[in-house]
């Protein structure tokens, strides 16, 4: 989506309601459902990638059979308002809460931008003994700095790098939505 000079820099745009969220979280889980193993679990970067891993988790049990376990790992980067708090993902080592040595993992986010979160994320998991590592995002937008791809995406958005893509989730959120923001109006 393209948004023109002439836009409210103060507005903010819902692109997907509710409904629509439900939807792609079905189909990521069902591109997700082919490549779990007993040794599968989904890792949700806090904050709304936890609860979105344990609605993928939940997918995956209707359609499988096999409820994969679920972790959270702890990054900042962003506030809660998506102000730039670090020019680099911080890790904290202490809040992985599942054993991961010797596990296929599948790490899931809100948003794919520059990759960094996910990087730093991978190589942090790898290094503490996982044995294959896949990515999947609710959105993703242009914008990659890392060498990396996301194995699964709900949907895919080319916006200006002055827009930002923000998903609602629950709890955080009252409701499922994925909405654009202007840089200026999170100011």
């Amino acid at each position: 989506m393209t948004q023109s000079k002439n836009d409210d820099h103060n507005s903010e745009l819902q692109i997907i309601d509710a409904d629509g969220v439900e939807a792609l979280l079905d189909q990521l889980a069902e591109r997700i459902r082919p490549c779990l193993s007993s040794s599968t679990a989904l890792v949700g970067i806090l904050r709304r990638g936890k609860p979105l891993a344990g609605m993928l988790a939940e997918r995956l049990a209707e359609s499988s059979g096999w409820k994969p376990e679920v972790g959270a790992l702890k990054l900042k980067r962003y506030s809660d308002s998506l102000e730039l708090l670090h020019d680099r993902p911080r890790i904290d080592r202490e809040a992985l809460d599942i054993d991961i040595e010797d596990r296929h993992l599948i790490l899931v986010d809100d948003v794919l931008y520059t990759g960094e979160t996910m990087f730093r994320a991978a190589c942090n998991l790898r290094a503490g003994g996982a044995i294959r590592i896949q990515a999947a995002f609710l959105c993703a937008r242009p914008g990659l700095k890392m060498p990396l791809h996301a194995d699964f995406v709900g949907a895919r958005f080319d916006i200006r790098s002055d827009w930002v893509i923000h998903c609602a989730v629950p709890p955080y959120e009252d409701q499922l939505a994925v909405v654009l923001a202007h840089q200026d109006a999170l100011r």
